[in-house]
């Protein structure tokens, strides 16, 4: 099989960008390993997300997808594509062995709306059916889509010659790498294999559950009728944040809850099932909320999650964001940064046939992703380190939401640039300030073991933190008067 572009992996990234480059004239040939509808996930987006979906949809006429980026929206186009209301982030402390307490003013708990209303709202997506319809849409715009057919031998000479598992093979001029994990391309591009450049490390256990009770009926505080919360708990990317890491929790309309932990301890060992039974009798309030619960999908247990491949591109070939790395679901960028990906790599096709301006452009893409993952990995593996205080790291978190917001707000209004950084991160005062302040919360918090860092050392980096984020804090983050609880706008 010949083509010009062989895109290897069929999740909605790889789809996308196949749908992009056939709208540009490319033949494509999209590779997925399995079959669709296949668990995977990575479920919650955000308003940097589905901005840039909109802005690259509109761009390549793709109109079916401008529907699912916004909740309402999705729900009326596409009934049968399941899928959660996401209202923003909400965070809660719980100390092992004590259920959750609430306080007036709100000390252990976080809530950033990301959007007015429901019907406006983000989206949790249910990755199966999300894939499924990335790629069948991808179809209906000419992308060859191949499924069951794992790339098992990589060749490039002249050109890129795929094996597939079935002895079949596919011959292409450029190939795009959006499977994750350890790539195909490894040995062909000598890739190398940068993990331990990344200081978060972390690992997670997850499934699916039906039944997972709503946060308001175990903490009543939390109902919807409460006048300080900005929005339900539940319709939200949750957090529970514990001294071991924290749990997700993120909840489809169909009665169905992904739930994770993201561990920061080496593994015990033993059955998964067991692990995951004695973490919730740590954290009363999560066992209760787990009570009733019943899993529909084996636990998954992985190692640890962090992982990077450098370079991200060549002159003939190049990463998706999620092929060239993983850091961590918290803060939940992994569907926006592969959007961005998307877009980026969608605008250096638009030079094809000319390949020595692809390939300069190619240098640049690479720069950028880097320069995106060295910006990211501090400011989650700071969040980290801030743990054991939730009013250190609910401070430092305001920077991640700095710029996200600010990034969000420059996508709305026409001003964000192509060469925009992830979390505009590309902005050198913005990223001075951040690194800055992360290499001063690992001092602050170095040799604490686990223990609160002192008040007083608190409040100092939480009036630094406002004063950094000044020039682009728009919605009043850090104003201590919202109390931790943040409304859209």
């Amino acid at each position: 099989m010949r083509c010009e572009v062989a895109v290897i992996g069929g999740g909605f990234g790889g789809s996308l960008l196949a749908m992009c480059l056939a709208a540009q004239g490319r033949e494509v040939v999209l590779l997925e390993r399995d079959r669709h509808p296949r668990f995977r996930i990575g479920e919650s987006s955000t308003p940097l997300a589905n901005l840039v979906l909109e802005d690259v949809s509109k761009r390549y006429g793709l109109d079916e997808l401008i529907p699912l980026c916004r909740y309402g929206t999705w729900k009326h186009s596409y009934p049968e594509l399941r899928c959660g209301p996401k209202r923003g982030f909400s965070f809660f402390a719980h100390e092992a062995g004590r259920p959750f307490e609430r306080f007036p003013d709100h000390r252990n708990e976080l809530l950033v709306a990301a959007n007015p209303a429901e019907d406006v709202a983000d989206t949790q997506w249910l990755r199966s059916d999300v894939d499924q319809f990335f790629a069948a849409t991808a179809r209906a715009h000419g992308v060859r889509v191949l499924e069951g057919l794992e790339v098992v031998g990589v060749e490039r000479s002249e050109g890129w010659h795929l094996t597939l598992a079935s002895h079949d093979s596919v011959s292409a001029d450029f190939v795009i790498d959006a499977s994750g994990g350890t790539s195909p391309l490894r040995n062909a591009v000598g890739l190398t294999d940068a993990s331990q450049s990344l200081a978060t490390s972390s690992r997670a256990i997850f499934s699916h559950f039906r039944g997972v009770a709503r946060w308001d009926t175990i903490c009543p505080a939390a109902a919807t009728d409460r006048a300080d919360y900005p929005f339900p708990a539940d319709a939200a990317a949750l957090h529970h944040l514990t001294p071991d890491g924290w749990f997700w929790m993120l909840r489809f309309d169909h009665g169905v809850t992904s739930v994770g932990a993201v561990l920061t301890n080496a593994s015990p060992g033993g059955p998964a099932e067991q692990e995951w039974q004695t973490l919730l009798e740590r954290y009363p309030s999560v066992a209760a909320q787990m009570s009733e619960a019943e899993q529909i999908r084996p636990l998954v247990r992985t190692g640890r999650l962090q992982r990077r491949a450098r370079p991200a591109s060549g002159a003939d070939w190049a990463l998706l964001p999620g092929a060239a790395y993983f850091i961590d679901p918290l803060l939940s960028p992994g569907n926006a940064h592969t959007m961005y990906g998307v877009d980026r790599l969608s605008r250096i096709f638009e030079s094809w046939p000319d390949r020595a301006a692809m390939a300069a452009q190619l240098q640049d893409y690479d720069a950028l992703l880097q320069a995106d993952i060295d910006f990211l990995d501090p400011l989650i593996h700071g969040c980290y380190r801030a743990l054991p205080t939730f009013p250190l790291l609910a401070a430092f978190t305001m920077y991640y939401f700095a710029g996200a917001i600010y990034s969000e707000e420059r996508r709305r209004n026409g001003t964000a640039g192509e060469d925009e950084g992830f979390l505009h991160s590309h902005d050198r005062s913005f990223r001075r300030l951040v690194l800055a302040a992360y290499r001063d919360l690992l001092e602050v918090t170095s040799g604490s073991e686990g223990q609160s860092v002192d008040a007083n050392v608190v409040d100092a980096f939480t009036k630094r933190v406002a004063s950094d984020i000044e020039p682009w804090n728009t919605t009043g983050l850090c104003h201590p008067a919202r109390e931790n609880m943040y409304r859209y706008g």
